[in-house]
Protein backbone atom coordinates (compact mmCIF):
# COMPACT_ATOMS: atom_id res chain seq x y z
CA UNK A 1 0.00 0.00 0.00
CA UNK A 2 1.50 3.58 -0.67
CA UNK A 3 2.61 5.59 1.45
CA UNK A 4 0.83 8.74 2.17
CA UNK A 5 2.70 11.90 3.19
CA UNK A 6 1.54 14.74 5.56
CA UNK A 7 1.77 18.84 3.99
CA UNK A 8 4.84 18.98 5.67
CA UNK A 9 6.31 15.90 4.48
CA UNK A 10 5.54 16.54 0.96
CA UNK A 11 6.71 19.93 0.82
CA UNK A 12 10.16 19.33 2.21
CA UNK A 13 10.44 16.80 -0.43
CA UNK A 14 9.88 19.04 -3.04
CA UNK A 15 12.16 21.59 -1.38
CA UNK A 16 15.03 18.97 -1.11
CA UNK A 17 14.69 17.18 -4.95
CA UNK A 18 12.44 19.18 -7.32
CA UNK A 19 15.08 20.99 -8.37
CA UNK A 20 16.40 17.29 -9.49
CA UNK A 21 13.22 15.47 -10.24
CA UNK A 22 9.98 16.36 -11.05
CA UNK A 23 7.55 15.44 -8.25
CA UNK A 24 4.11 14.88 -8.99
CA UNK A 25 1.73 15.30 -6.11
CA UNK A 26 -1.60 13.47 -6.08
CA UNK A 27 -4.37 13.98 -3.69
CA UNK A 28 -8.06 14.60 -2.39
CA UNK A 29 -9.46 17.25 -4.16
CA UNK A 30 -9.35 20.74 -1.71
CA UNK A 31 -6.41 18.94 0.46
CA UNK A 32 -4.19 21.24 0.08
CA UNK A 33 -1.92 21.13 -3.07
CA UNK A 34 -1.55 24.04 -4.43
CA UNK A 35 -1.10 25.90 -0.87
CA UNK A 36 2.24 23.59 -1.14
CA UNK A 37 3.09 26.42 -3.78
CA UNK A 38 2.70 29.31 -1.33
CA UNK A 39 4.62 27.31 1.41
CA UNK A 40 7.75 26.48 -0.22
CA UNK A 41 7.99 30.24 -1.87
CA UNK A 42 7.65 31.36 1.81
CA UNK A 43 11.20 29.26 2.80
CA UNK A 44 14.09 30.70 3.07
CA UNK A 45 15.76 28.02 0.31
CA UNK A 46 13.32 29.65 -2.27
CA UNK A 47 13.90 33.86 -0.91
CA UNK A 48 15.99 34.18 -4.55
CA UNK A 49 13.70 32.30 -6.75
CA UNK A 50 11.46 33.72 -9.20
CA UNK A 51 7.76 32.51 -7.90
CA UNK A 52 5.40 32.64 -10.69
CA UNK A 53 1.98 31.71 -9.91
CA UNK A 54 0.35 28.26 -10.01
CA UNK A 55 -0.36 27.21 -13.72
CA UNK A 56 -3.71 25.83 -13.98
CA UNK A 57 -2.93 23.62 -16.77
CA UNK A 58 -6.62 22.73 -17.48
CA UNK A 59 -6.71 26.28 -18.76
CA UNK A 60 -4.20 26.16 -21.51
CA UNK A 61 -4.47 26.23 -24.93
CA UNK A 62 -2.57 26.58 -28.28
CA UNK A 63 -0.08 29.28 -27.44
CA UNK A 64 -0.05 29.62 -23.68
CA UNK A 65 3.53 27.72 -23.37
CA UNK A 66 5.09 29.40 -26.27
CA UNK A 67 4.40 31.03 -29.51
CA UNK A 68 6.50 30.69 -32.61
CA UNK A 69 8.65 33.90 -33.54
CA UNK A 70 10.27 34.70 -36.85
CA UNK A 71 13.78 36.43 -37.16
CA UNK A 72 13.63 36.95 -40.93
CA UNK A 73 17.16 38.57 -40.68
CA UNK A 74 18.97 35.62 -39.69
CA UNK A 75 16.21 33.17 -41.81
CA UNK A 76 15.20 31.20 -38.60
CA UNK A 77 12.26 30.70 -36.19
CA UNK A 78 12.02 30.52 -32.48
CA UNK A 79 9.91 29.33 -29.59
CA UNK A 80 8.95 32.49 -27.63
CA UNK A 81 7.47 31.13 -23.95
CA UNK A 82 4.95 32.37 -22.23
CA UNK A 83 5.59 34.76 -19.34
CA UNK A 84 3.76 32.50 -17.01
CA UNK A 85 6.10 30.60 -16.85
CA UNK A 86 9.47 32.94 -15.69
CA UNK A 87 11.74 32.62 -18.09
CA UNK A 88 12.51 34.67 -20.84
CA UNK A 89 15.98 36.21 -22.98
CA UNK A 90 17.26 37.67 -19.83
CA UNK A 91 16.42 35.06 -17.46
CA UNK A 92 17.24 31.55 -18.53
CA UNK A 93 20.32 29.30 -18.59
CA UNK A 94 23.66 30.41 -19.25
CA UNK A 95 22.74 34.37 -19.14
CA UNK A 96 24.82 36.66 -16.21
CA UNK A 97 22.48 37.36 -13.08
CA UNK A 98 19.47 35.15 -13.98
CA UNK A 99 17.18 33.55 -11.16
CA UNK A 100 16.04 30.41 -10.88
CA UNK A 101 12.08 30.20 -11.29
CA UNK A 102 9.62 27.98 -8.69
CA UNK A 103 7.11 26.50 -10.81
CA UNK A 104 3.54 24.66 -10.35
CA UNK A 105 1.86 23.04 -12.85
CA UNK A 106 -1.88 22.20 -11.49
CA UNK A 107 -4.16 20.00 -12.51
CA UNK A 108 -1.86 18.48 -14.81
CA UNK A 109 -3.39 14.76 -15.27
CA UNK A 110 -6.83 16.79 -16.28
CA UNK A 111 -4.75 18.73 -19.40
CA UNK A 112 -5.46 17.48 -22.69
CA UNK A 113 -2.85 15.05 -24.38
CA UNK A 114 -1.60 17.35 -26.32
CA UNK A 115 -1.23 20.66 -23.80
CA UNK A 116 0.64 17.43 -21.46
CA UNK A 117 2.78 16.71 -24.79
CA UNK A 118 3.65 20.69 -24.70
CA UNK A 119 4.36 20.57 -21.03
CA UNK A 120 6.70 17.77 -21.64
CA UNK A 121 10.00 19.86 -21.64
CA UNK A 122 9.28 21.79 -19.21
CA UNK A 123 8.37 19.08 -16.53
CA UNK A 124 11.67 16.69 -18.22
CA UNK A 125 13.99 19.24 -18.91
CA UNK A 126 13.14 21.88 -17.44
CA UNK A 127 13.02 24.07 -21.01
CA UNK A 128 10.41 26.30 -22.40
CA UNK A 129 10.87 25.93 -26.30
CA UNK A 130 14.36 26.44 -26.56
CA UNK A 131 14.91 28.33 -23.44
CA UNK A 132 16.38 26.61 -20.32
CA UNK A 133 15.50 27.46 -16.77
CA UNK A 134 18.29 28.57 -14.73
CA UNK A 135 19.87 26.12 -12.34
CA UNK A 136 18.14 25.33 -9.41
CA UNK A 137 14.69 25.83 -10.93
CA UNK A 138 11.97 24.10 -8.88
CA UNK A 139 9.15 22.41 -10.97
CA UNK A 140 6.49 20.06 -9.36
CA UNK A 141 3.13 19.16 -10.36
CA UNK A 142 -0.15 18.51 -8.50
CA UNK A 143 -3.31 16.64 -9.41
CA UNK A 144 -6.16 14.40 -7.92
CA UNK A 145 -6.10 11.02 -7.09
CA UNK A 146 -7.58 8.40 -9.84
CA UNK A 147 -9.83 6.59 -7.34
CA UNK A 148 -11.70 9.88 -7.20
CA UNK A 149 -13.41 9.55 -10.74
CA UNK A 150 -12.24 13.32 -11.69
CA UNK A 151 -10.33 12.61 -14.98
CA UNK A 152 -7.07 12.47 -14.15
CA UNK A 153 -4.75 10.66 -16.34
CA UNK A 154 -1.02 10.24 -16.85
CA UNK A 155 0.11 7.29 -19.52
CA UNK A 156 3.01 4.59 -17.92
CA UNK A 157 5.96 5.79 -19.96
CA UNK A 158 5.48 9.16 -18.86
CA UNK A 159 5.04 8.47 -15.42
CA UNK A 160 8.34 6.40 -15.53
CA UNK A 161 10.04 9.57 -16.18
CA UNK A 162 8.46 11.61 -13.07
CA UNK A 163 8.18 10.84 -9.21
CA UNK A 164 4.76 10.29 -7.96
CA UNK A 165 3.81 10.82 -4.73
CA UNK A 166 0.67 10.57 -2.55
CA UNK A 167 -0.39 13.45 -0.15
CA UNK A 168 -2.97 12.64 2.67
CA UNK A 169 -5.68 14.85 4.18
CA UNK A 170 -4.77 17.05 7.06
CA UNK A 171 -6.00 15.83 10.37
CA UNK A 172 -8.19 17.75 12.70
CA UNK A 173 -5.50 18.69 14.71
CA UNK A 174 -2.93 19.53 12.02
CA UNK A 175 -6.01 21.52 10.47
CA UNK A 176 -6.84 23.26 13.51
CA UNK A 177 -3.28 24.43 14.41
CA UNK A 178 -2.65 25.58 10.47
CA UNK A 179 -6.42 27.47 10.69
CA UNK A 180 -5.69 29.14 13.80
CA UNK A 181 -2.46 30.86 12.74
CA UNK A 182 -4.26 31.55 9.22
CA UNK A 183 -7.07 33.28 11.02
CA UNK A 184 -9.94 31.54 9.63
CA UNK A 185 -13.39 31.63 11.33
CA UNK A 186 -13.05 30.77 15.06
CA UNK A 187 -17.11 29.16 14.81
CA UNK A 188 -15.54 26.66 12.02
CA UNK A 189 -12.41 26.55 14.01
CA UNK A 190 -14.47 24.88 17.13
CA UNK A 191 -15.98 22.91 14.72
CA UNK A 192 -13.56 20.98 13.08
CA UNK A 193 -11.86 20.45 16.88
CA UNK A 194 -15.16 19.00 18.32
CA UNK A 195 -15.99 16.82 15.52
CA UNK A 196 -12.74 15.56 14.27
CA UNK A 197 -14.72 13.28 11.26
CA UNK A 198 -15.40 16.09 9.17
CA UNK A 199 -11.19 15.53 8.36
CA UNK A 200 -11.86 11.71 7.56
CA UNK A 201 -10.80 10.43 4.35
CA UNK A 202 -12.87 7.99 1.86
CA UNK A 203 -9.70 6.07 1.57
CA UNK A 204 -10.10 5.35 5.29
CA UNK A 205 -13.39 2.94 4.15
CA UNK A 206 -11.79 1.43 1.64
CA UNK A 207 -9.79 -1.96 1.48
CA UNK A 208 -6.99 -1.81 4.28
CA UNK A 209 -8.63 1.75 5.47
CA UNK A 210 -9.28 2.03 9.57
CA UNK A 211 -13.02 2.04 8.54
CA UNK A 212 -13.17 -0.76 6.56
CA UNK A 213 -16.21 -2.75 6.16
CA UNK A 214 -18.24 0.31 7.37
CA UNK A 215 -20.56 1.78 4.81
CA UNK A 216 -19.35 5.45 4.47
CA UNK A 217 -22.73 7.01 3.49
CA UNK A 218 -24.04 5.91 6.27
CA UNK A 219 -21.25 6.22 8.95
CA UNK A 220 -20.04 10.06 7.70
CA UNK A 221 -21.37 12.21 5.85
CA UNK A 222 -19.20 15.25 6.37
CA UNK A 223 -16.23 14.75 3.71
CA UNK A 224 -15.74 13.98 0.12
CA UNK A 225 -17.71 10.69 -1.17
CA UNK A 226 -16.35 8.95 -4.80
CA UNK A 227 -19.68 6.52 -4.30
CA UNK A 228 -22.21 9.00 -3.62
CA UNK A 229 -24.10 12.19 -5.20
CA UNK A 230 -22.52 14.97 -3.36
CA UNK A 231 -22.87 18.73 -4.80
CA UNK A 232 -20.84 19.84 -1.85
CA UNK A 233 -18.89 18.22 1.27
CA UNK A 234 -16.13 19.12 3.33
CA UNK A 235 -12.88 19.75 2.89
CA UNK A 236 -10.03 22.03 4.36
CA UNK A 237 -10.35 23.62 1.27
CA UNK A 238 -14.49 24.61 1.60
CA UNK A 239 -14.34 24.89 5.17
CA UNK A 240 -12.82 27.86 4.87
CA UNK A 241 -14.87 28.93 2.48
CA UNK A 242 -17.37 28.29 5.38
CA UNK A 243 -15.43 30.59 7.58
CA UNK A 244 -14.88 33.31 5.02
CA UNK A 245 -19.36 33.10 4.87
CA UNK A 246 -19.37 33.31 8.48
CA UNK A 247 -16.86 36.02 8.59
CA UNK A 248 -18.86 38.81 6.20
CA UNK A 249 -22.54 37.29 6.46
CA UNK A 250 -23.15 36.67 9.85
CA UNK A 251 -25.28 39.83 11.37
CA UNK A 252 -25.62 40.82 7.68
CA UNK A 253 -27.80 38.02 6.43
CA UNK A 254 -30.66 36.57 7.32
CA UNK A 255 -30.63 32.94 8.67
CA UNK A 256 -31.93 31.42 5.34
CA UNK A 257 -29.38 33.14 2.92
CA UNK A 258 -26.46 31.93 5.41
CA UNK A 259 -27.41 28.20 5.74
CA UNK A 260 -28.30 28.09 1.89
CA UNK A 261 -24.79 29.75 1.42
CA UNK A 262 -22.91 27.08 4.05
CA UNK A 263 -25.20 24.21 2.16
CA UNK A 264 -23.71 25.18 -1.16
CA UNK A 265 -20.03 25.77 0.54
CA UNK A 266 -19.69 22.33 2.40
CA UNK A 267 -22.87 19.86 2.27
CA UNK A 268 -25.82 19.44 4.19
CA UNK A 269 -24.95 17.18 6.62
CA UNK A 270 -21.83 19.58 7.95
CA UNK A 271 -23.84 22.80 7.31
CA UNK A 272 -26.57 21.41 9.77
CA UNK A 273 -23.63 20.20 12.33
CA UNK A 274 -22.31 23.56 12.55
CA UNK A 275 -25.95 25.29 12.83
CA UNK A 276 -25.35 24.98 16.38
CA UNK A 277 -21.99 26.09 16.60
CA UNK A 278 -23.10 29.20 14.95
CA UNK A 279 -25.48 29.88 17.50
CA UNK A 280 -22.70 29.86 20.41
CA UNK A 281 -20.74 31.49 18.59
CA UNK A 282 -23.45 34.74 18.94
CA UNK A 283 -23.58 34.17 22.52
CA UNK A 284 -19.80 34.97 23.34
CA UNK A 285 -18.51 38.53 24.47
CA UNK A 286 -17.42 40.95 21.99
CA UNK A 287 -13.49 40.55 21.60
CA UNK A 288 -12.96 44.64 22.43
CA UNK A 289 -14.77 44.33 25.55
CA UNK A 290 -12.95 41.41 26.67
CA UNK A 291 -9.70 43.24 26.19
CA UNK A 292 -10.70 46.54 27.78
CA UNK A 293 -12.18 44.76 30.80
CA UNK A 294 -11.21 41.18 31.45
CA UNK A 295 -11.83 41.35 34.77
CA UNK A 296 -15.43 42.03 34.43
CA UNK A 297 -16.49 41.00 30.39
CA UNK A 298 -19.46 38.50 30.64
CA UNK A 299 -18.39 34.85 30.12
CA UNK A 300 -20.86 32.23 28.04
CA UNK A 301 -21.84 29.39 30.76
CA UNK A 302 -22.18 27.26 27.22
CA UNK A 303 -18.81 25.15 26.85
CA UNK A 304 -19.24 25.15 23.20
CA UNK A 305 -19.10 29.29 23.19
CA UNK A 306 -15.84 29.44 25.61
CA UNK A 307 -14.44 26.96 23.18
CA UNK A 308 -15.20 29.24 20.34
CA UNK A 309 -13.67 32.18 22.22
CA UNK A 310 -10.55 30.70 22.50
CA UNK A 311 -9.95 30.07 19.71
CA UNK A 312 -10.73 33.75 18.66
CA UNK A 313 -8.35 34.58 21.00
CA UNK A 314 -5.58 33.21 19.67
CA UNK A 315 -5.87 34.12 16.30
CA UNK A 316 -7.06 37.43 17.18
CA UNK A 317 -4.64 39.03 19.72
CA UNK A 318 -2.11 41.56 18.34
CA UNK A 319 0.19 42.37 21.15
CA UNK A 320 1.46 41.15 24.55
CA UNK A 321 -1.16 44.21 26.05
CA UNK A 322 -4.24 41.88 24.49
CA UNK A 323 -2.65 38.81 25.42
CA UNK A 324 -1.93 39.31 29.41
CA UNK A 325 -5.99 40.70 28.98
CA UNK A 326 -6.89 37.29 27.19
CA UNK A 327 -5.29 35.67 29.95
CA UNK A 328 -6.38 37.05 33.06
CA UNK A 329 -10.04 36.31 31.24
CA UNK A 330 -9.48 32.93 30.09
CA UNK A 331 -8.86 32.07 33.71
CA UNK A 332 -12.60 32.81 34.85
CA UNK A 333 -13.59 30.25 31.84
CA UNK A 334 -13.99 26.59 32.81
CA UNK A 335 -11.16 23.76 33.52
CA UNK A 336 -11.16 22.12 30.30
CA UNK A 337 -11.47 25.40 27.96
CA UNK A 338 -8.09 26.80 29.67
CA UNK A 339 -6.38 23.03 29.07
CA UNK A 340 -7.63 23.62 25.29
CA UNK A 341 -6.31 27.11 25.47
CA UNK A 342 -2.95 26.50 26.74
CA UNK A 343 -1.76 23.65 24.08
CA UNK A 344 -3.48 26.08 21.15
CA UNK A 345 -1.17 28.98 21.88
CA UNK A 346 1.99 26.75 22.74
CA UNK A 347 1.44 25.32 18.83
CA UNK A 348 0.96 28.57 17.32
CA UNK A 349 2.48 31.55 15.63
CA UNK A 350 0.91 34.07 18.75
CA UNK A 351 3.14 31.72 21.49
CA UNK A 352 5.68 34.88 21.55
CA UNK A 353 3.13 36.93 22.95
CA UNK A 354 2.04 34.36 25.80
CA UNK A 355 5.59 32.82 26.29
CA UNK A 356 6.97 35.56 29.22
CA UNK A 357 3.13 36.12 30.78
CA UNK A 358 3.74 34.89 34.39
CA UNK A 359 0.03 34.41 35.19
CA UNK A 360 -0.15 32.82 31.36
CA UNK A 361 2.99 30.86 33.17
CA UNK A 362 0.75 29.14 36.04
CA UNK A 363 -1.68 27.95 34.01
CA UNK A 364 0.45 25.68 32.11
CA UNK A 365 1.62 24.73 35.45
CA UNK A 366 -2.03 24.10 36.80
CA UNK A 367 -3.15 22.32 33.99
CA UNK A 368 0.32 20.37 34.25
CA UNK A 369 1.34 21.27 30.59
CA UNK A 370 5.03 21.35 30.24
CA UNK A 371 6.42 24.21 27.76
CA UNK A 372 9.46 26.39 27.93
CA UNK A 373 7.99 29.94 28.70
CA UNK A 374 11.90 31.22 28.85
Amino acid sequence: MSTYLSFTQTANLIAAVGHKRTIIVEGENGIGKTALFHALKKMPKFANHIAVNPVDCTQLSDGSVWMPDLDRENGISRELPNERFGVSKSNQLGVNNSKPILVMLDEIAKAPQFIKNVLAPIVYERRVGNYGMPEGSVVFCGTNLSIEGLGDSIQAHLRNRLVFVKMRKPTAEEWVQWATDAGVNATVIAFVYNEPRVMASFLDYEKGGIYEGKNMSKDNGFPFNPKSVQLAYATPRSLVAAGDILDEGLGVLDDATLEAALYGAVGATTAEAMASFIRFGKDICDYTRVIADPDKAPISSNPTAQLIQIFQFVSRVANRSEAEAVVKYVWRMRAEIQSIFCNTVATSQSVSMFATITEFGRMLETHKIFFNTK
